[in-house]
């Protein structure tokens, strides 16, 4: 009898001691959890507070959360500034060869950003058994695991999305969802303090009228293009544009339909030359236009110039302060550096200005290049 009690108390102790042993596991893995957590507060403060790109904010932020969530693919979507399209600013592990721009309440991030609520899907086979819709873009496979999305918010008002996924169903849980929503406000005051940078970048790059690059970016483009030309040995133009009798102009019609005939050559500029891909569009100051044109000789040039010239004089200006449209006439001054030839900014931006003088001597609405 002594030996059975002996032998049912030994099991007995063995049996708690498993079971403190596996309390102490759970409390250990629990408290590596929250380090883990802490640990991805800081740093997750630390990068929102030092980087200001918003691209890599994201990238160093999602880096340090897969390090302890176990999220496969991550999409973050954002609204745009009219708050009427959701655009897709950054993503990990998805595979897209174009932008992905959703309306508020379309797919999974669309309902997130209009409804305001996180979500957490912990079968995605039982989710699109239920819905035919998409996580992360339109178009995308359909696979098993499971998904949490986050609304990202500042003051109360949703600004975005960002959703992830794991392979494995309950892969990702209820408390990481939490987690991430604790987590998202960080997130959110850093993505408003990098678009808020990104608004200042460019503002203090654009003309505030135009909206094309400023007098001081054109400096710094025209610089960085003829550093370029120096190692690549193709040619360079430069096309100046002056508006004709444009003081008569605002004399008759008054500033503000003087502003309005800038912005709209400002478009009609864009729209002729490759203003918006390869060629760099400025507003030189006052009614003076340069446009930098990589890779053109002056041949070519002067094809691009005489085009644009044509198509300012057949655009209608409309004056909207007195409801009538006015011809238009622009005077255009071309210079190219040539393989071989060394000159610098100033010397470069004076030919255009002196070929534009050129075209104003000769009787304006002209196109001209200095002698060679």
């Amino acid at each position: 009898m002594a030996g059975e009690y002996l032998q049912g108390r030994i099991a007995e102790l063995e049996n708690e001691l498993a079971q403190a042993r596996a309390r102490e596991k759970e409390l250990g893995d629990l408290l590596e959890k929250k380090l883990n957590e802490i640990y991805i507060h800081y740093h997750v403060s630390r990068t929102v507070g030092s980087l200001l790109s918003l691209q890599d904010m994201l990238l160093q932020v999602i880096t340090t959360i897969g390090k302890t969530l176990p999220c496969e693919r991550v999409s973050v979507y954002l609204l745009d500034e009219k708050q009427e399209r959701l655009n897709l600013v950054f993503y990990n592990g998805i595979d897209l060869v174009r932008g992905v721009s959703l309306l508020p309440g379309e797919g999974t991030p669309g309902r997130i950003v209009e409804n305001g609520e996180h979500v957490h899907i912990h079968d995605l086979a039982v989710f699109y058994q239920t819905f035919n819709d998409f996580i992360h873009h339109p178009g995308e496979a359909k696979r098993d695991g499971s998904f949490i999305g986050i609304a990202l918010k500042v003051h109360q008002t949703t600004i975005g999305v960002i959703g992830m996924d794991n392979p494995q169903k309950y892969g990702l849980t209820v408390d990481d969802m939490d987690f991430m929503a604790i987590l998202s406000h960080q997130l959110a005051a850093g993505i408003e303090m990098s678009l808020l940078f990104d608004r200042i970048n460019l503002l203090s790059q654009r003309d505030g009228l135009t909206g094309l690059y400023n007098h001081r970016i054109f400096k710094e483009k025209l610089h960085q293009e003829m550093t370029r030309r120096r190692r690549n040995g193709r040619p360079l133009a430069l096309l100046m544009i002056d508006i004709d009798h444009f003081k008569q102009l605002n004399d008759t019609y008054g500033h503000q339909a003087g502003d309005t005939v800038l912005r709209d050559l400002a478009a009609v500029i864009t729209k002729q030359t490759r203003g918006n891909d390869i060629d760099i569009c400025c507003r030189y100051g006052g009614e003076e236009f340069m446009v930098i044109m990589p890779e053109l000789d002056l041949s070519q040039a002067l094809i691009v110039a005489e085009r644009l010239r044509k198509a300012v004089e057949a655009a209608p200006f409309r004056i909207r302060t007195v409801g009538s449209e006015i011809q238009l006439t622009v005077s255009l001054g071309v210079a190219c550096i040539k393989s071989g030839v060394e000159t610098t900014i100033d010397q470069f931006i004076k030919e255009a200005d002196d070929a534009l003088y050129v075209s104003k001597r000769n009787g304006r609405n002209r196109s001209s290049a200095l002698p060679r």
